[in-house]
């Protein structure tokens, strides 16, 4: 299977790169400023109209969470671009609102941030692919590693997520590109916990903790009951 992966050198993409590559397929990996560490590197700025070559499937798992802009503007180039392949889009839980939770497939978004909003925007793109709403990544060095070492973050004890090994949604991921899956589908880790357990499970030291701010979605837990149903691979919890 020849797979295209955007953010080939990002947190998640790479991992896919380096799974996917692994499992024997044909990656390729799109990098603007940092190199992709695995797959054929395909440099594009994302945010500007491309062609991408002929491809089974694209990953589209390139974004950066302080720019709203960038999220929507790539998204739509990467669904035009896409057209003739399979596509999977990476989403967010926080698409909600975090005053229902947990959150099925088939409950309406309402996102409280610019962030969310931007994301669910990107997923009006996809038409007849899949869109894969996750939560907070971690199981490499990465954003959630580095903020649970520091001894100046304030983690808010009552934002409930479900945090996913990005291992495991890598390897779903390489399931869904070979399933006919389209719509939406949640794939998250079965523990639902907050952002102050997430860092005390990540090895910080007696981390502060205080209340969610207002503007800032609570508990935007997921359901990802179907998901488990359709896959193989097991998306751990982080209890264990």
């Amino acid at each position: 299977m020849r797979i295209l992966v955007t953010g080939g050198a990002g947190y998640l993409g790479s991992e896919l790169c380096r799974q996917a590559v692994e499992a024997g397929h044909d990656v390729i990996a799109t990098q603007l400023r940092t190199p992709a560490p695995y797959g054929r590197p395909l440099e594009l700025d994302l945010r500007d109209p491309f062609e991408l070559p002929e491809v089974d499937v694209v990953v589209h798992t390139a974004y950066v969470q302080a720019d709203p802009d960038m999220i929507v503007r790539s998204t739509r180039n990467v669904a035009a671009a896409a057209r003739g392949a399979r596509l999977i889009h990476l989403s967010t839980d926080l698409v909600f609102d975090g005053e229902h939770a947990p959150y099925a497939e088939d409950d309406d978004p309402d996102p409280v941030s610019d962030y969310g909003r931007a994301k669910l925007e990107a997923e009006s793109f996809i038409a007849d692919g899949l869109i894969v709403r996750t939560s907070l990544l971690y199981g490499k060095p990465g954003p959630q590693e580095a903020l649970a070492a520091r001894g100046d973050v304030v983690f808010h004890e009552d934002e409930i997520r479900c945090p996913t090994h990005v291992a495991d949604l890598a390897a779903a991921l390489l399931e869904l590109a070979a399933l006919d899956v389209t719509g939406v589908l949640h794939v998250a880790g079965s523990d639902a916990v907050s952002r102050l357990e997430l860092a005390r499970r990540l090895g910080a030291v007696d981390p502060k903790g205080a209340p969610t701010p207002p503007g800032r979605a609570r508990n935007v837990a997921l359901d990802s009951s179907r998901a488990a149903s359709l896959l193989e691979t097991k998306i751990r919890g982080i209890q264990g």
